[in-house]
C-alpha cells in the first residue's frame, strides 16, 4: 500500500493591518524528535531534508502564530489538518507539501509529490482580513481532495477519529526487530583494495575509497611541526619543547613517527590525558552536588586508579569488569583487593539527592543514574528513557530496563554515617589495608558516640559543681536521672569531699580528652557492596517508585545479546554477570561495546566520531560516516585483547591522522562538514591542555601525581551563604588533578567547555564565546604564567630578534614569518617605550610579558592545526 503525507504551511506578513492572521504552521518532518518549521520561502528549501526522512514515524502537525499560541479562529482548521496527519505511515510514501505564501497579497498554492511537480493552483486574493477565512476553506478543500485521492487513505475518514486500520508493525522498542538496526548487527566489513601510494594502513584504504567514490582526494600531509604538536597534545596533552620539535623535524628515518608515538604511549602523562577522557564518562567529581553538596574526600583514589590503569594498558574488558564488580572479584593480596575495590567506585561517585529523600525512592533514583551512566558510557544507549515506558525510539522495552535495575538496586552504595553533627545517609566508605575495616569501624563509632560523650561530660560537670558546693540534695537529684554523672570512686561514702572532687575532676578530664582528640580518618575508599538480600525488581508504573507492576528477573538487554540473555543466579546481585556480558562479543554486548569504544577513540584523535553522536548509537543518533571502517576498528580492538593503546597507535600512525587541515574550496562545497575526511579537523585545546601547556612552557609545572586536592575543604564543598573556603586552583599539578566540585567548577573549566560532571559525557561542547577571550586577557594566572615564560626563555643575550625566536618557538612550536617578526618586534619596542615613559623600572620585561600574553590568546596557540 502506498501512503501519502501532507505537510501544510502558510506565511503572512504580520503587522497592524492584518492583526492576528495565522503566520506559520510547523511540522515534525525528521526521523529525530526535532521540529522543523516549514512556512513560506523556507518550505521548498526543506524538501531535500523531507525526502530523506523515514516515513515510518507519526508526524504531528500544528498551527501557531508568532507568539507560539493557537488563535481560536484557527482551531477548526487545525483539527482538519491534524485528522489527516494522524495517519501512521508504513511502506513506501510520497511526500505532499502544500504551502500558502503571501508576500505581496497574492495567494499561491502548490503541491510537490516526490520528484513530480503538480501544477500550481491559484487561490483567492489574500489581502483583506475578511477574505482569509475563505482562502483557508479553499486550502482545506484542496488538501482534502488530495488526501482522498491517495491510495489507501479513504479509510482515514471512515473512522470517526480519522485513523486507518494498518497491518501490525513492530514497536520501536521491539528487541527482536531492533536487531536490524546497524549498531546491533554483527561486526562485518569488506576491506577495500587499494594500490595507492597514499595508503599507509588499512584505515587509509577505507577513507580513500570513500573519498574517491565522491570524486574527492585527501589533503596533503601536515607540516612536520604541526604534526608533532598534534601528536604530543593528542597523546599526552602537553606541548613539545622546541628541542623535541627540532629532533622530530630533523629525523629523516622512516620510523621517526613510530618511535615518537611509542615513546609517548609509554609516558606516564598518557594515562593522565586519556584517563581524563574516561573520567568524563564516569561523571567523576570531588563532591556530590545537587541538594547538599557534600565533599567526596576519597574520590581521588578512583581518579588515580583510572590513570594508573590506562598507563598500564589494562585490557578494556578487565578495566570495565573491575569498575562494575571489582569488590566481588578474587584477589591474591590485600593490595590487589584494595585496587579492585577502589575501581568499583565508578558506581558510587555519581551525584545523589540526599535531602528529605524516601529510602525506596533514593534507591531507584541511584539505580536510574547508574543505568544511564553505563548505557551512555559503555553501550552508547539512552537507557533511562525506558524507566517510565517502552523506549519510544530504541529497541528497549521497560522490562529490560528493570531487569538491569534489579541488579543495581541489589547493590549497596549508601550507608548511614555521621556528618554535620548528625547521622545521615551518605556514600558508602570502606576501609583499606589489613586493618582498614577495623579502623573504619572505630572511626564511625567515635562519631556516633560523640554526642553521647558530650552529653555525659555536661552531666559530670554539673555533678562536679554540686560537689564543690557540697550540695548533697542537688547531687542526689542529678544522679537519679543520670547515675553515670558521678565517677565510680567518688560514690564511696567514706571519702572526703575533697577526694570526691579530685576523682570527679579526673572523669571530666577523661571525657574532655575523648572530645578533644577525634579519631584520625583511616584510609578509605568509595566502594559498593552487594545488598544482604539481592532481589528482582518490579516494573514501576509511569516510573513512580511506589507504583509496582509485574516483577522482572534480573538480566540484560535482549537487543544487545547475541544469544538468549542469561539469568542472574539467586543470592547474587548480578553485577559480575553484567560486567562480563558488557564485553562478551560472542553472547553478550561485546560487539556493540567495541563499536562504541572504537568510535570514542577515533573521536578523541580525529576530532569527530565516525558516529558523531558518540553517546547515542540508537535511532535518534547519527549513522556512521564510514560504517565498515567502524566495524574494522571494533574488530581490531577485540583482536588486540581490548588494548586501548594498540588502537590509539594504529590510528595515529595512519595517513588519515597525518593529513593537514588545509582548506579546499571544491571539497568543502561537496562535503562542508568534512564527513568524508578529506582534511584534518582543526580543534581547540580543551581547558586542561590549555592550562597545562602554559604551565609547561613557563617551567612551573609539577609532573608528580597528586592525591587529594580537596583536603582543606569542609564537609560541604559549597555551603549556603558566603562560601569563604572554596576549592583552590593554584596547584602547579596537571589539570586532571584539580578539584572538580559539582556546582563550582574552576573558572577556566567553566569558560572552555569542561564536561558536565553530573552526567556521562563522551563529547564535550565546543563553543566560541567572548567570555573565553576575556578570560585569557584578564585572568591573573595567565598573566603570571606569561611573565614566567619570558623569564625562563629570556637568555643571556640582549638581541630582541633572538629573544623573539626563542619565545615564538616555545609558545607556538614554530618560527614567525617575516611579517609576524616585524609586527611583534614593533609591538615590543613601542610597548617598552611607553612603559619607560611611564617610569616603569621593569619596562623591558613587562613589554615582553605582554607580548607572550598576546601569544597565549592567539588561535594558533589555542588550536591544533
Amino acid at each position: 500500500m502506498e501512503c501519502q503525507l501532507f505537510l501544510i504551511g502558510w506565511h503572512c506578513r504580520v503587522g497592524p493591518s492584518n492583526g492576528d492572521r495565522p503566520t506559520l504552521l510547523s511540522s515534525a518532518c525528521h526521523d529525530s524528535p526535532t521540529l522543523a518549521s516549514l512556512g513560506g520561502a523556507n518550505l521548498c528549501g526543506a524538501l531535500t531534508c523531507i525526502k530523506g526522512s523515514q516515513p515510518s514515524q507519526v508526524r504531528t502537525i500544528y498551527c501557531a502564530d508568532e507568539s507560539g499560541s493557537v488563535p481560536i479562529h484557527q482551531r477548526k482548521f487545525e483539527r482538519w489538518i491534524q485528522r489527516m496527519a494522524a495517519l501512521r505511515l508504513t511502506g513506501r510514501a510520497r511526500w505532499h507539501v502544500v504551502s500558502f505564501v503571501n508576500p505581496v497579497g497574492m495567494q499561491f498554492i502548490h503541491s510537490i509529490s516526490g520528484t513530480d511537480r503538480i501544477p500550481s493552483l491559484r487561490g483567492a486574493d489574500f489581502a483583506c482580513q475578511a477574505k482569509w477565512k475563505r482562502t483557508i476553506r479553499l486550502c482545506a478543500a484542496v488538501v482534502l481532495l488530495l488526501f482522498l485521492c491517495s491510495s489507501g487513505n479513504a479509510a482515514a475518514l471512515a473512522n470517526g477519529k480519522g485513523r486507518t486500520t494498518l497491518p501490525d508493525q513492530p514497536k520501536p522498542s521491539d528487541p527482536v526487530a531492533g536487531k536490524e538496526h546497524w549498531a546491533f548487527r554483527p561486526l562485518s566489513y569488506r576491506r577495500p583494495e587499494s594500490d595507492s601510494n597514499w595508503v599507509r594502513s588499512p584505515i587509509d584504504e577505507f577513507v580513500l575509497s570513500r573519498l574517491l567514490a565522491a570524486g574527492l582526494h585527501p589533503s596533503s600531509d601536515a607540516d612536520p611541526r604541526d604534526l608533532v604538536r598534534r601528536i604530543y597534545f593528542q597523546l599526552i596533552g602537553l606541548p613539545p619543547t622546541p628541542q623535541q620539535v627540532s629532533e622530530y623535524v630533523q629525523d629523516d628515518l622512516p620510523d621517526a613517527t613510530e618511535r615518537l608515538v611509542d615513546r609517548l604511549l609509554r609516558s606516564p602523562q598518557f594515562g593522565e590525558r586519556w584517563g581524563r577522557h574516561w573520567l568524563d564518562l564516569a561523571r567523576y567529581a570531588d563532591s556530590n552536588g545537587l541538594d547538599e553538596n557534600f565533599l567526596f574526600r576519597e574520590a581521588w583514589r578512583y581518579r588515580n586508579w583510572v590513570i594508573d590503569a590506562v598507563n598500564a594498558d589494562v585490557p578494556f574488558d578487565r578495566f570495565l569488569l573491575e569498575q562494575i564488580a571489582g569488590d566481588l572479584l578474587g584477589f591474591e593480596s590485600i593490595e590487589q583487593r584494595d585496587r579492585q575495590r577502589i575501581a568499583a567506585g565508578f558506581l558510587v561517585v555519581g551525584p545523589k539527592v540526599l535531602l528529605g529523600n524516601d529510602s525506596a525512592k533514593q534507591r531507584m533514583e541511584i539505580a536510574d543514574e547508574q543505568i544511564d551512566t553505563v548505557g551512555r558510557s559503555v553501550l552508547g544507549m539512552t537507557l533511562g528513557c525506558a524507566r517510565c515506558h517502552d523506549h519510544k525510539f530504541d529497541p528497549i522495552p521497560t522490562a529490560d530496563y528493570y531487569a538491569l535495575a534489579g541488579i543495581l538496586t541489589s547493590t549497596q552504595v549508601m550507608e548511614q554515617r555521621y556528618m554535620l553533627n548528625e547521622q545521615r545517609v551518605m556514600e558508602q566508605l570502606v576501609g583499606l589495608g589489613d586493618s582498614g575495616d577495623k579502623l573504619d569501624q572505630a572511626y564511625e563509632e567515635y562519631w556516633r558516640e560523640l554526642p553521647k560523650v558530650k552529653e555525659a561530660k555536661k552531666h559530670t560537670e554539673s555533678a562536679l559543681e554540686f560537689l564543690k558546693k557540697n550540695d548533697s540534695a542537688g547531687l542526689k537529684t542529678l544522679l537519679e536521672k543520670h547515675p553515670d554523672a558521678l565517677a565510680e570512686k567518688a560514690k564511696e561514702d567514706l571519702l572526703s569531699n575533697e577526694a570526691r572532687i579530685e576523682f570527679q575532676n579526673a572523669l571530666v578530664a577523661k571525657l574532655q580528652a575523648v572530645i578533644s582528640k577525634p579519631a584520625e580518618i583511616p584510609p578509605r575508599a568509595m566502594i559498593p557492596s552487594d545488598a544482604d538480600h539481592p532481589a528482582d525488581e518490579s516494573i514501576r508504573l509511569a516510573g513512580q517508585f511506589d507504583r509496582k507492576g509485574e516483577k522482572v528477573h534480573r538480566g540484560f538487554l535482549q537487543v544487545a545479546s547475541q544469544s538468549a540473555p542469561a539469568r542472574v543466579p539467586d543470592g547474587r546481585s548480578g553485577r559480575l554477570e553484567l560486567a562480563q556480558w558488557l564485553t562478551n562479543e560472542k553472547t553478550g554486548a561485546g560487539q556493540l561495546t567495541a563499536r562504541v569504544l572504537a568510535n570514542r577513540i577515533w573521536h578523541h584523535l580525529i576530532g569527530r566520531g565516525l558516529v558523531r553522536t558518540v553517546d547515542n548509537f540508537g535511532r535518534t543518533g547519527e549513522t556512521p560516516s564510514h560504517p565498515e571502517l567502524l566495524d574494522f576498528l571494533a574488530r581490531d580492538l577485540i583482536k588486540s585483547g581490548w588494548s586501548i593503546k594498540a588502537l590509539v597507535r594504529e590510528i595515529v600512525l595512519s595517513r588519515t591522522f597525518r593529513m593537514s587541515s588545509q582548506h579546499d574550496g571544491i571539497a568543502n562545497e561537496k562535503d562542508p562538514e568534512n564527513r568524508m575526511l578529506w582534511r584534518a579537523h582543526r580543534r581547540r585545546l580543551d581547558p586542561e591542555s590549555l592550562r597545562d601547556a602554559m604551565l609547561a612552557i613557563s617551567g612551573r609545572m609539577d609532573l608528580a601525581m597528586m592525591k587529594s586536592t580537596v583536603w582543606y575543604l569542609g564537609d560541604q564543598a559549597t555551603a549556603v551563604g558566603a562560601n569563604k573556603n572554596r576549592r583552590r586552583t593554584d596547584f602547579p599539578c596537571r589539570s586532571v588533578y584539580l578539584p572538580v566540585i559539582r556546582n563550582d567548577l574552576p573558572e577556566l573549566f567553566q569558560a572552555f567547555d569542561f564536561a558536565d560532571p553530573h552526567v556521562a559525557t563522551g563529547a564535550r561542547h565546543q563553543t566560541m564565546a567572548a567570555a573565553q577571550g576575556l578570560f585569557m586577557l584578564n585572568d591573573p594566572m595567565v598573566m603570571d604564567l606569561a611573565r614566567a615564560t619570558v623569564s625562563r626563555h629570556w637568555g643571556g643575550d640582549s638581541d630582541d630578534e633572538s629573544r623573539l625566536l626563542r619565545l615564538f618557538g616555545a609558545v607556538l612550536n614554530g618560527s614567525p614569518t617575516t611579517d609576524e617578526k616585524r609586527q611583534l618586534l614593533s609591538f615590543v619596542r613601542s610597548t617598552e617605550g611607553r612603559l619607560i615613559a611611564e617610569g616603569d623600572p621593569e619596562a623591558t620585561v613587562r613589554a615582553w610579558s605582554i607580548t607572550c600574553h598576546a601569544m597565549f590568546t592567539l588561535s594558533r596557540f589555542q588550536f591544533l592545526q
